[in-house]
């Protein structure tokens, strides 16, 4: 009976024995995996995933026990992601660089990582405005759109896409909404101090309606033609060549008035010698002359008796009888 009774405890001893030796053995497991996915995210982010992942299902399979070592593994996993999201970014491979971000999201808001997701949500716009980009450079011009919109929805204060939605629009001829993001682009950048892009959309706006209007003049269209300059001076008010050119087709036109208008605003910006303000006065007066104020037109004729213009006022000065 004695040999009984401690052959049954030899076999109890035995099992818990056992089952204490595979609970330190998962354990063991559980930190080992999380180790390996702590020391080597950076060199091996997607060995790193897969190490952490087991941490976290044996730590769950321990209970209670496993609490501490789950709760470090789920914080590294969105920064695995994250990580492994820069690894694709470097390779080009933009796509899974999109779907690692969106994994980073996902695990960083399930696992409550708040220093991950404010790094995701501020890299996933300018990630987005690289796709459209690219998009671009494929002439893929809708689809760049898209990519755009996207990082502009997710940061309204990141200029870049503005910008580049109106490139986009150009090339699709969308004419209307080309302004509008470019407009959107001065807006936005001036708010949020991002000057550099300021200037861009101003020199994209003039140069694409001064090229406008020099076609327009070609095909001798000359109320479109001042109406695209006057598109331009939006984008540079300052522009003396714009100005004169204005001053110029107003006379072809006939409309006198506007003539005048635009050549004074020349003047105001123009710096140089009486010489150079001529060819404006010279206009402004015959403007002046066509209206009948003489006394305007003299004074105008007065001012532009200087180099090439000067044998023409001068003659002008003496038919009008100018005092």
């Amino acid at each position: 009976m004695k040999k009984t009774i401690l052959l049954c405890l030899l076999v109890v001893t035995a099992l818990f024995g056992g089952v204490n030796e595979l609970y330190a053995q998962s354990v063991n497991d559980a930190i080992q995996a999380y180790n390996e996915a702590a020391t080597n995210y950076k060199q091996n982010p997607e060995q790193a995933i897969a190490s952490a992942l087991s941490a976290i299902q044996i730590a769950e399979e321990l209970g209670e026990e496993g609490d501490e070592i789950k709760q470090k593994a789920e914080n590294l996993v969105p920064t695995i992601y994250f990580q492994l999201a820069m690894a694709k970014y470097k390779a080009k491979d933009l796509q899974a660089t999109l779907d690692n971000l969106e994994k980073a999201e996902e695990t960083a808001t399930k696992y409550n990582n708040g220093v991950v997701k404010t790094r995701v949500e501020k890299t996933l716009p300018k990630l987005y405005n690289v796709m459209g980009n690219r998009k671009y450079k494929e002439k893929k011009f809708d689809e760049a759109l898209s990519n755009y919109s996207k990082a502009i929805k997710l940061d309204s204060t990141f200029i870049d896409p503005y910008l580049n939605s109106a490139l986009a629009l150009e090339e699709l001829g969308n004419e209307d909404e080309m302004v509008k993001y470019l407009d959107l682009t001065i807006e936005m950048g001036t708010k949020y101090n991002d000057l550099d892009n300021v200037e861009k959309a101003k020199l994209k706006g003039k140069a694409y309606f001064l090229k406008k209007a020099d076609e327009a003049r070609n095909a001798n269209k000359l109320n479109d033609v001042v109406n695209l300059l006057d598109m331009a001076l939006k984008y540079d008010g300052n522009d003396y060549d714009i100005y004169r050119l204005m001053t110029i087709n107003y006379h072809k036109l006939g409309r006198w008035n506007d003539a005048i208008e635009y050549g004074n605003k020349a003047l105001e910006v123009i710096k140089g010698t009486a010489e150079d303000k001529a060819e404006i006065y010279y206009l402004i007066a015959e403007s002046y002359h066509k209206l009948n104020k003489i006394s305007e037109a003299c004074e105008a004729y007065k001012n532009a008796a200087f180099g090439t213009f000067k044998p023409n006022a001068d003659y002008q000065i003496k038919q009008l009888k100018c005092q």
